[in-house]
């Protein structure tokens, strides 16, 4: 099974192999245990339309938390729907086919993508070749949409390639030909807020889907891909890659 997430899209573009080889247990580290929380805290108060109090043992979180929910407020068109932990499954269908006087095909006609019931979006299912995202606000407006990222690191345009994949997931549900995405970084220690906000439209979806229906095409093969080894390297969970390759 090859199990593709919208986050580590540019290093399951980069190199196949990282997502073919055997996968290291999902063991996440103190940063990640902290982001998680602020997450929830997050989606909570958007649910709930409101201030929600944290409890006594989450104060540390407060600054930051207000200063989110204060950026998220300027965004916020009056008569938008916002949806929190959005999750997606998008399915390429195969390699596009361009027929003498008919229009140039594009990514609907060879993706699927769906909702994911939100109970269960994390345990994914037996399908090779799926890509599966999590936005973690979707605020939809009559033809148009903003999706949103929560960030707890660093600013970095290595985000972008998950930025597009989770527009191009919702283009695809809500039949939009563009869509603005943002990553948005929160210092937990300062409070301070800054962003990667790009407006993606018809052609950089397409651009992207078929980049992404050549990366399925490649990892339905038998033979393993190649490793490509990057900075992307750092994070990946695969095992048995050859040790050499590996950026020193």
């Amino acid at each position: 099974m090859t199990v593709r997430s919208a986050s580590s899209t540019r290093r399951w573009l980069h190199c196949g192999l990282s997502v073919r080889l055997p996968q290291e247990p999902d063991n996440p580290g103190p940063s990640a245990v902290i982001g998680t929380r602020f997450h929830a805290l997050v989606e909570a108060a958007l649910n709930a339309g409101e201030w929600v109090e944290p409890e006594p043992m989450d104060g540390h979180f407060v600054p930051a938390l207000r200063a989110t929910l204060n950026w998220f407020n300027t965004k916020l068109p009056g008569d938008a729907v916002v949806h929190t932990e959005q999750a997606f499954e998008l399915k390429p269908l195969g390699g596009y086919e361009s027929v003498p006087g008919q229009r140039e095909p594009h990514w609907r006609d060879k993706m699927f993508c769906q909702v994911l019931p939100k109970a269960g979006h994390r345990e994914y299912p037996n399908a090779p070749g799926a890509i599966y995202g999590t936005a973690d606000v979707v605020v939809l407006q009559k033809g148009s949409a903003h999706v949103i990222d929560w960030k707890t690191g660093q600013k970095s345009q290595d985000h972008e390639a998950q930025l597009l994949t989770l527009a191009l997931m919702v283009a695809e549900v809500h039949k939009l030909d563009h869509v603005v995405a943002s990553a948005v970084y929160v210092d937990l220690k300062t409070a301070r807020i800054t962003e990667l906000t790009k407006v993606y439209d018809f052609y950089d979806l397409h651009v992207h889907a078929s980049a992404l229906v050549d990366s399925s095409m490649e990892l339905t093969q038998k033979a393993l891909p190649d490793a490509k080894p990057g900075k992307y390297c750092f994070f990946c969970p695969a095992l048995g890659c050859p040790e050499k390759l590996r950026p020193r």
